[in-house]
């Protein structure tokens, strides 16, 4: 009777199991559609942005009209860009939360069935490091497979940095005196600069610090070469 009763609590132990991970499943696809959301209506602003200043500037012959418009505009699309990023770091923490949810059912699945170990691609640990290793990030890959070149946060940095070098040399050449190209050019520059390094420096230390956050039940055995830091 003790026999059949475990066996009942356990095939009750994986339906429930079942269903947390369906359920964090579905929560990270609308995480995925959030992120594919936010993007489209950034791009769409962007471009509305320079269609607009396209009109105008033929309009005005690139004069007072066109620069004053273009200085109204471009800091309300930066200002969406910047809030944008940082929805986008907080859709990718929740997205490690969620899986980290499912590698820790993966972990049980292990603990009923050890001899599994094989079949599963992904590690039973619920370190986020471990995860992302899993999938080629590790420590000599951060910056360039997850940081700061190829993720859409990452994208938004760069479009929102040309935003902030145009503005930077447009002001420039508003309330300067008229001294030929080369100081609107240098202006522009270091804003793009600026912003790059102020932008992705935020990005970098905010998911580091938000993925050292995360709760690690189950700690990863690796050896600690292999491990993202």
């Amino acid at each position: 009777m003790e026999d059949s009763r475990a066996g009942a609590d356990r095939q009750h132990i994986l339906q429930f199991m079942t269903t947390e991970h369906f359920t964090l499943q579905t929560a990270r696809a609308v995480i995925n559609a959030e992120i594919s959301a936010r993007l489209q209506q950034y791009l769409s602003t962007v471009s509305s942005v320079i269609i607009a200043l396209a009109l105008v500037a033929q309009l005005s012959e690139l004069g007072g009209a066109f620069r004053a418009f273009a200085l109204v505009l471009l800091p309300v699309a930066y200002f969406l860009g910047v809030v944008t990023h940082g929805r986008l770091m907080q859709a990718e923490v929740e997205w490690l939360t969620y899986g980290q949810g499912m590698s820790r059912i993966r972990h049980w699945y292990l603990e009923v069935a050890p001899e599994m170990a094989p079949y599963f691609v992904l590690p039973a640990t619920d370190d986020p490091r471990a995860g992302l290793a899993a999938v080629g990030i590790g420590p000599r890959t951060w910056r360039w497979s997850r940081g700061q070149w190829v993720s859409a946060p990452a994208m938004i940095v760069v479009i929102n940095s040309v935003l902030a070098g145009v503005f930077a040399g447009l002001l420039w050449r508003s309330v300067a005196e008229p001294s030929g190209p080369t100081l609107p050019a240098v202006s522009a520059a270091a804003g793009f600069v600026l912003s790059v390094v102020i932008l992705s420096t935020y990005e970098d230390r905010a998911f580091r610090r938000q993925l050292g956050a995360l709760p690690v039940a189950f700690p990863d055995q690796s050896p600690p070469d292999q491990q993202l830091r």
